[in-house]
């Protein structure tokens, strides 16, 4: 699997670009997942048409032409092991009995959200997950060809997605018209929330934080430095989109700062950090005092819990995120009974779904909003460190030979971090684009060759 040559740039390189960067705009959902068990957005179709053409591709070439995944590569054997760890999982969750089915109502037209194939396919999608957006831009988009033309797409997309956003957000605020729905499958509105056109305003937090990492990634490959102004404006959208779960991402990204980072920075910069974090955490305290639907969550969190223990009937707006709340309410009960291996274990993917269906009368897919939550009750506390370990160990590999390439490590902290708090393919996103950066530079500055171990 070397980078000693480069790859041609042509019409399938394209077509990969756009079936990735359209895969975070989820406003171009065109069929629901409970239509065929996948989200319907154009960009599941544009990847499906880029698989078709580059196997063909493939086959066609000689095979001493072919580039070999290596999954023990240095920048994929975390990844491995987290994987690894979730079949694991999976075995203890039978043997526990998570994946009785019973009294569980996860059954739905679509069979592959079907409760007995579901569980096993989400096994895929982790693995494709990784594959496509991590670990295929590393060889599909290889050439400086291919790097400049990914991120003349994604901040083409991106920054019109903002103005986009603003003007939604405006039209609402003032005139009470709502401009943009989530998707164009049901043309459903999320009132005077920032969403743009990254479909929930839950998921538009993501991106928002997404792109600003990808600004920071983008001055190292050119290095011309971007208008710091746009964090600002950045930042100011992602408070306007309400979103709990992006919230409780950024209030994991700035633990994991302090946590992973605080060692290995120096004392002005901490004193610098402190100031950023307590302003940016003052600025979202305010605007979660200021949300009545936030609000409401946490005066019903005490209710919601007593309720649990005492059997009776939920109150309404904790339904809402009874996905979020009864798989924590499953661990609790277990920590009590001092049953403490499924915390550390988790109970394998699919689990935290078929848990929810005790207490869910729709059926279908019924997983946390959360990821951190879907991950605890998954894969448990062990679970939590390989995941986290799995973007955060390459990064640290592939920037040792790169001047100032640390930096990326808090950019891809804040990215982590708003993934845990709501499950986007972002996270592996922004690894496989940072690692074809890194690699890149490496590649051009020392001939270095991702075979390296």
């Amino acid at each position: 699997m070397s980078l000693s040559r480069e790859s041609s740039f042509g019409s399938i390189e394209k077509l990969f670009v756009w079936s990735v960067v359209l895969e975070l705009l989820l406003f171009f959902v065109v069929a629901g997942q409970s239509v065929s068990g996948i989200g319907g957005n154009i960009s599941r179709f544009l990847q499906f048409i880029f698989i078709v053409l580059f196997l063909v591709r493939s086959i066609l070439r000689p095979f001493n032409a072919l580039t070999i995944f290596n999954p023990f590569n240095k920048y994929f054997r975390w990844y491995l092991i987290y994987f690894i760890f979730l079949v694991f999982s999976m075995v203890f969750g039978f043997f526990v009995g998570a994946y009785d089915l019973y009294n569980s109502r996860l059954d739905s037209d679509a069979f592959i959200n079907n409760s007995l194939v579901r569980p096993i396919f989400e096994y895929f999608i982790t693995l494709y997950y990784f594959i496509y957006f991590a670990v295929l831009p590393i060889f599909i988009l290889r050439s400086k060809k291919g790097i400049d033309y990914f991120f003349k797409i994604f901040f083409f997309l991106f920054f019109l997605s903002f103005l986009l956003g603003v003007v939604d957000l405006a039209l609402v605020v003032f005139f009470q018209y709502e401009f943009i729905p989530r998707h164009l499958s049901d043309f459903r509105h999320v009132g005077n929330r920032f969403h743009g056109l990254a479909g929930e305003p839950r998921d538009a937090f993501v991106y928002l934080i997404l792109g600003g990492a990808l600004l920071f990634l983008r001055e190292i490959w050119t290095g011309i430095k971007f208008n710091r102004g746009w964090l600002f404006l950045i930042f100011f959208a992602a408070v306007a989109t309400q979103s709990t779960s992006g919230y409780l991402g950024f209030f994991m990204s700035i633990a994991m700062i302090f946590l992973y980072q605080i060692r290995k920075t120096k004392m002005g910069s901490i004193a610098f950090l402190l100031i950023v974090a307590i302003s940016a955490l003052a600025i979202i305290f305010l605007s979660i005092i200021n949300s009545p639907r936030i609000i409401l969550y946490i005066e019903a969190a005490p209710v919601a819990f007593e309720a649990l223990q005492n059997g009776v009937e939920l109150p309404r707006v904790i339904m809402a995120q009874i996905v979020n709340i009864y798989p924590l309410w499953i661990r609790w009960i277990e920590l009590l009974d001092n049953n403490f291996l499924s915390s550390f274990l988790g109970t394998g993917l699919g689990t935290a779904s078929i848990a929810n269906g005790y207490v869910l009368t729709e059926g279908g897919v019924l997983n946390p909003h959360a990821n951190i939550i879907r991950i605890f009750f998954e894969s448990g506390f062990i679970g939590i460190l390989l995941y986290i370990t799995s973007f955060l160990q390459p990064l640290r590999e592939a920037s040792r030979k790169i001047e100032n390439a640390n930096i990326m490590i808090i950019p891809m902290l804040m990215v982590l971090g708003a993934s845990l708090g709501h499950r986007s393919v972002a996270i592996f996103i922004f690894l496989g684009i940072t690692l074809l950066v890194l690699i890149h530079k490496t590649k051009h500055s020392r001939q270095g060759s991702i075979d390296d171990n």
